[in-house]
């Protein structure tokens, strides 16, 4: 959502209270609350130093050691301390009231010199330095006091690490683990002449036990082994023996089968578990029936068979992949020692389900970029278990009002439209949508059970929507789809719909609204009656999901099809060239047919802990051909807006240069086109709790790809083609500043937008930026954004 400024938002005097409570909390003295002979903790730093380290691993030393210290310093921005400036600008020693509530909830009390033990803080670094091979170290500190403001310096000197001189496991060849291990040696994370690390150590056991429970030692831990250091080799260097313990279980060195495999269906919390109710399916145990979900269904996420070796792998594919089930809110895995067969287990899965149906209402009050504001509801039915195999089923009901009042810039409407004479304009709608996710691949050929951890869909969708345009047009829309989703893998997610069906027919045409059509012959055709019958393709790349990179990247590419079958079959079947004039139909009305390819990609580079440099690329473009001479309205690209270029309202820019008439102005006709080029680049940063801050440059523009003429030869829309060497001087450029809320489960969103480029404007009038006022009003003022979570 956008909205303009009000005049009441531009007053100073309305402004003022909120400048003199921030210069307050601003100039608030930072030491006001300090006890007398203690001083603030305002910071504190770490060197290592080691002139003989040949690892050079000082500045890796220097972060890790860092955190170490406690407590941390109050929080600060460019050495202002918000939280603590509203602790002691609403300092009170009474235990209720506004003030205390204000100084407990939003402030931070002072954090002093005298709460950090540096003592203790020393120890534990030297501790951290020992675990990376720095034996002899020592770790001093020095406090410096000035004006009630302390800071403290802690100093490491190192010197050479131990390196690994050899590695050596001690095992006992006559049982099967110690081969198991022997084995897993080339793969080890320990290497002659690498610094000593205790924590490499770790993750070489934590290695092993990973390999050893793919091999069937469901018993086998870390644990289990142990490791030996000898440092008395000489010459800064050690020896490390790993063995297993002597008291390990005979049951954590035993490799393990899998017996019987029991699937509780319907488990409850503290149901009593009976095997001796169940039905046998291909080998398995279903308990008690298949009332809720049929076994066949079932059995496609379960890996584990019986005779099998027992297998880490096997156990998190199965997990995961039930527990992608609509139909089940908990999925757990146990297992048990046979008790008649030695080396065998039993495995239990616990299926609980979740609440089958549910129905859901909200009601929302929706305000958009060009003034429209009014009511909207959305009624929602959901049964997880539609058909007895975790089909998802969505029922969904929509209804809204909107109205435009108030001046908006926009001219004098077009004759005809008496009621918008008055600046209102008003427009309802309603929809059905029903879509059906069901949890496998439905398909007339014999596909194989795909083996990823997630459940491949096969998706439907049913809907209708009735779009009036109070004395304009009413739009009718039908739409169906058929098509599957599958991951392969964390990072690919691949959607084809083959199937694609719309059907958009435009009815109860005003005067008005009928002239302005016969006047445009593009937006003639873009709203024609007309048939969408066609495929859409997407395939989507992330890496969001790994966890202790530097930086990650999606990529999202859509291709979308239209017409091309249905024209194909026609045309072997006989049928004359499609024309302008004189398209081909299908049952009485024209289908488009085109080709459209949009790509989305994002870069994200982490700095620091929370900070974060976004990137983003869009780009795309639509060609119609054959039976249509222009793209479907529906399919065409815009850009403006709260997730778009920021400092313009939403589709209020392009195509290219061209400026829109004020007909179109007061209608309700987006500014469109067929290629689409936008970028931005947000800097996010923290600021205090959970309020995060922004600045962001945003730049993008939509093209035709051909100019569209009049009866009288005209262009329809002058400056709208796209041309290659004006790329740069027609890009809508923005720039702004944000701020975010983020408690984590959602994300409330402000940003403020102030206009740098206006490709609208004459040529050597286009910065905008030169004249700009901090003006809330006015053709190229800010525009304040307001959205739920971030915009890419």
């Amino acid at each position: 959502m956008i909205y303009p400024m009000r005049a009441a938002m531009r007053n100073k005097y309305f402004q003022l209270p909120f400048i003199l409570l921030l210069l307050a909390i601003w100039s608030c003295n930072s030491t006001k609350t300090i006890p007398e002979g203690d001083a603030l903790f305002a910071g504190y730093s770490v060197k290592v130093k080691g002139e003989k380290d040949s690892s050079k691993r000082q500045g890796d030393m220097e972060v890790e050691l860092s955190p170490v210290v406690r407590p941390q310093p109050n929080a600060s921005i460019l050495g202002w301390r918000p939280k603590l400036g509203i602790y002691n600008a609403f300092y009170t020693k009474k235990e209720k009231g506004l003030k205390h509530f204000i100084m407990t909830k939003f402030g931070e009390p002072p954090v002093l010199v005298s709460a950090v033990d540096t003592g203790n803080v020393s120890q534990i670094m030297s501790n951290r330095l020992h675990n990376r091979g720095y034996f002899n170290n020592q770790v001093g500190s020095t406090t410096t006091v000035k004006k009630k403001m302390g800071t403290i310096d802690w100093v490491a000197k190192v010197g050479e690490p131990y390196r690994i001189r050899k590695v050596a496991y001690t095992l006992n060849d006559s049982l099967p683990v110690h081969q198991d291990i022997k084995q897993t040696w080339s793969e080890s994370l320990l290497k002659p002449n690498d610094p000593y690390d205790l924590g490499t150590m770790t993750q070489e056991r934590v290695r092993i036990d990973a390999v050893l429970k793919n091999k069937g030692y469901y018993y086998f831990s870390p644990n289990t082994m142990i490791f030996s250091v000898d440092t008395t080799v000489g010459n800064r260097q050690a020896d490390i023996l790993l063995r297993v313990k002597r008291e390990a279980s005979a049951q954590a060195l035993r490799p393990y089968t899998l017996d019987d495999i029991y699937i509780l269906a319907n488990y409850s919390v503290g149901d009593s578990l009976s095997t001796s109710d169940t039905l046998n399916v291909r080998g398995y145990h279903y308990i008690p029936d298949e009332n809720y979900v049929k076994a066949r269904h079932l059995l496609r996420g379960v890996f584990l068979d019986k005779d099998s070796l027992y297998t880490r792998q096997e156990h998190l594919l199965t997990t995961k992949r039930l527990a992608g089930l609509p139909a089940y809110k908990f999925v757990n895995i146990d297992y048990k020692p046979d008790t008649v067969n030695i080396g065998k287990l039993d495995a239990f899965i616990y299926l609980t389900p979740a609440l089958k149906k549910s129905i859901r209402a909200e009601v929302q009050m929706v305000s958009k970029s060009n003034n429209f504001v009014g009511p909207g509801v959305t009624v929602s039915f959901q049964n997880r278990n539609a058909f007895h195999g975790s089909e998802l089923l969505s029922l969904n009901l929509t209804g809204s009002f909107e109205t435009r009042s108030g001046d908006t810039g926009a001219g004098t409407p077009p004759e005809g439209t008496e009621t918008v004479g008055t600046g209102n304009l008003t427009s309802f709608q309603l929809g059905a949508q029903a879509k059906l996710a069901i949890p496998r691949i439905v398909s007339p050929f014999n596909l194989r059970n795909l083996r990823t951890e997630f459940v491949p869909q096969t998706r439907m969708g049913l809907g209708f929507d009735f779009l009036q345009r109070v004395d304009f047009f009413s739009l009718n829309s039908y739409n169906a789809t058929y098509g599957y989703n599958w991951r392969p893998s964390q990072r690919f997610t691949f959607d084809a719909t083959p199937i694609n069906l719309q059907y958009v027919r435009l009815s109860n045409t005003s005067p008005a609204f009928q002239e302005l059509l016969e006047d445009n012959p593009y937006l003639r055709r873009s709203f024609e009656n007309q048939f969408i019958v066609g495929s859409i393709y997407q395939v989507t790349y992330s890496d969001q999901m790994l966890p202790d990179r530097a930086n990650h990247f999606f990529d999202n590419v859509t291709l979308d099809l239209s017409g091309n079958l249905v024209s194909l079959v026609q045309g072997l079947a006989g049928a004359s060239s499609p024309t302008d004039d004189a398209p081909r139909t299908l049952i009485s009305d024209p289908y488009a047919q085109y080709v459209m390819l949009d790509n989305d990609f994002r870069y994200y580079l982490n700095i620091g802990k929370e900070s974060q440099l976004v990137a983003r690329l869009v780009t795309g473009a639509g060609f119609s051909y054959g039976n249509s001479s222009t793209m479907p309205y529906v399919k065409q690209f815009s850009v403006g807006g709260p997730n778009s270029i920021r400092a313009f309202r939403a589709r209020s820019v392009g195509p290219g240069t061209y400026i829109p008439t004020e007909s179109e102005q007061f209608s309700y006709f987006d500014q469109v086109g067929d290629i689409r080029l936008l970028g931005n680049l947000e800097y996010r940063f923290p600021i205090f709790g959970f309020f995060k801050g922004a600045v962001f440059v945003d730049a993008g523009n939509i093209w035709l790809l051909r100019d569209t003429f009049n009866d009288d030869g005209t262009v329809v829309k002058p400056g709208g083609k796209f041309e290659a060497n004006n790329i740069i001087s027609e890009l809508a450029i923005g720039t702004g500043a944000g701020l975010r809320i983020d408690v984590e489960f959602f994300v409330i969103r402000l940003d403020l937008g102030i206009p740098v480029q206006a490709p609208y404007l004459p040529k050597g009038e286009r910065n905008v930026l030169k004249d700009f006022n901090g003006s809330f009003s006015g053709t190229n003022s800010m525009v304040l954004n307001i959205g739920i979570g971030y915009p890419f």
